[in-house]
């Protein structure tokens, strides 16, 4: 079957095996196929939403679906079929609002994600604007791999999201890497107390320079065993390596003054992790054997963290839906005021999200992974619900599952509006919703509006006038003063790959600083504003 038979879509190039044949089969109505079959002379198995091959009867059965369609497809596109399957149905799974952490396997190449074992690096993501790597001996380090991934940067790879125990089996499988590739030495003070421990490559072809452990979170190249005697080294195995590095972070914290309260750890190698704190105390006590101590900031951080988790172990559904608040950061779940708005899951239909408008009325929403959310209580639902229905104005973003940004709208107890622009006009897009069965609606807060009005307008503005053959901008101190082109700081114009700026009383003169400075601040403007502007 040729590639053109099944049109724009993923495929992934593989090796094709004269004596394996692929069968798609298709569901009406339906994203997702219900399988991928493979046939090998006359063995069938099918990969099915349970993710795995399978022993498999299907092709027998399509005569009796009606609702089924069996088409043959070459490797690359059932493997097509097969990474979308493994990406969608473990997001579906595994994303979920009330997991401590989300999980990411990243892959080299995108059909690999079918094997959990061929994943090169793990992610999780402990709040929704942090992303962080496993990099073995219990400690994660900041990534923006997902973003990379996301974005497009790192287009030949592929990542999914997986369980807590595929998240232990990874850890597990790097951790035997490090085990494996590299040799662990201790290196001690002269009162026999560790000062490091250093990771040299086992391969001696390798030109990987050693890394030390000193206590401060992370590995770093080091040429301390060209500086000490061998008698201040000692080779270890993984597991007391680890072991001291714990030791060194504790004695690392041990001597600081005035801490703003104690995190506590369940057991000794948890501090290499400092996110794994179970509480915070004001004074440790005998029962709490492992702790260290906190900055302010730091405490402040990590309670917030904390209460967010503890909201989430103690979720219970009202009334077959689990409740969220969502505010705008972490630090602010601490006060149940402080979210505006509120999203719902329905527990018996997976995927379904719905967005609170008023009483008794509910919108279809995105999932609100992406955003600070708290579980709350029945109690807090009314407290929040009751606050926002009161609230004005209030502000959202339809979007289309299809097509993307729909409309930026403004909503008071008299009127809708929507952004055009810099301005607002009347629309009736919550008449129209209901009609438009691939929008969905999300509650933003005031901030949140400012800087998606202004992106949009930065980009239609940026296309409107792209041609022109001189293009003019205007700079503001903040996005939220671009409404208002009477409140431009400066005009700039470039004409000829010439950038230039307009000073009092002298007019256009050379910019000492580029456009892309102000990258944030600024709008193209057309030349009637620009005239307006310098006149």
């Amino acid at each position: 079957m040729s590639r053109s038979d099944w049109g724009l879509r993923d495929y992934y190039a593989g090796d094709e095996d004269p004596n394996i044949r692929y069968v798609v089969i298709l569901v009406e109505g339906e994203r997702l196929p219900h399988a991928v079959v493979r046939l090998t002379g006359t063995t069938e198995e099918a990969f099915t939403h349970n993710l795995r091959w399978e022993p498999s009867d299907l092709l027998h059965r399509v005569p009796d679906e009606p609702r089924w369609t069996a088409r043959e497809a070459e490797v690359g596109y059932a493997n097509g079929f097969l990474v979308q399957m493994v990406r969608e149905i473990s997001a579906a799974t595994h994303e979920s609002e009330l997991a401590d952490y989300r999980y990411y396997a990243v892959f080299k190449n995108s059909e690999d994600v079918v094997d959990l074992s061929k994943a090169y690096l793990l992610i999780r993501r402990p709040q929704p604007n942090r992303e962080e790597k496993y990099a073995g001996h219990n400690l994660w380090e900041y990534t923006d791999k997902l973003y990379r991934l996301g974005s497009g940067r790192d287009w030949t790879e592929e990542y999914i999201a997986i369980s807590e125990a595929g998240a232990q089996f990874l850890k597990q499988q790097v951790d035997a890497n490090w085990a494996a590739l590299w040799r662990h030495h201790v290196v001690f003070f002269a009162d026999g107390t560790p000062y490091a421990v250093v990771v040299t490559a086992k391969d001696p072809q390798s030109r990987t320079q050693p890394r030390e452990f000193i206590g401060d979170g992370q590995f770093r190249p080091t040429e301390v065993l060209d500086k000490v005697s061998a008698s201040s080294v000692q080779e270890t195995d993984f597991d007391s390596a680890v072991r001291i590095m714990a030791e060194l972070v504790r004695g690392r914290n041990a001597g600081r003054k005035a801490p703003d309260g104690y995190a506590v750890f369940h057991h000794p190698a948890d501090v290499l992790d400092p996110d794994s704190a179970y509480a915070i105390v004001q004074e440790p006590g005998p029962e709490h054997e492992v702790v260290l101590p906190l900055s302010s900031m730091e405490s402040e951080r990590l309670a917030a963290r904390l209460h967010v988790r503890d909201a989430k172990r103690r979720a219970a559904p009202v009334g077959g839906h689990q409740y969220f608040a969502v505010f705008q950061s972490t630090m602010a779940t601490t006060d149940v005021n402080n979210a505006y708005s509120v999203v719902r899951r329905t527990t018996d239909v997976p995927g379904r999200q719905e967005m609170f408008l008023r009483p008794g009325e509910w919108l279809p929403a995105a999932s609100p992974r992406d955003e600070h959310t708290l579980a709350i209580s029945q109690a807090d639902l009314g407290r929040v619900t009751g606050r926002l229905d009161a609230a004005e104005p209030r502000y959202f973003e339809f979007r289309c599952r299809e097509r993307g940004p729909v409309a930026l709208v403004r909503l008071t107890a008299t009127a809708e509006e929507s952004a055009r622009d810099l301005g607002w006009e009347p629309s009736d897009f919550f008449t129209r919703l209901h009609k438009e069965p691939t929008w969905y609606v999300a509650e933003v807060d005031e901030h949140g509006m400012v800087g998606r009005r202004f992106w949009s307008a930065h980009l239609k503005r940026g296309v409107a006038y792209r041609k022109d053959e001189i293009q003019y901008a205007a700079i503001f101190p903040a996005q939220s003063a671009a409404f208002d082109l009477a409140n431009a700081e400066l005009v700039m114009r470039t004409r000829d790959a010439v950038e230039e700026k307009f000073v009092r009383p002298g007019g256009w003169v050379p910019s000492d600083q580029t456009l892309v400075s102000y990258l944030g601040r600024h709008l193209s403007i057309s030349h009637a504003e620009a005239e307006r502007l310098t006149g």
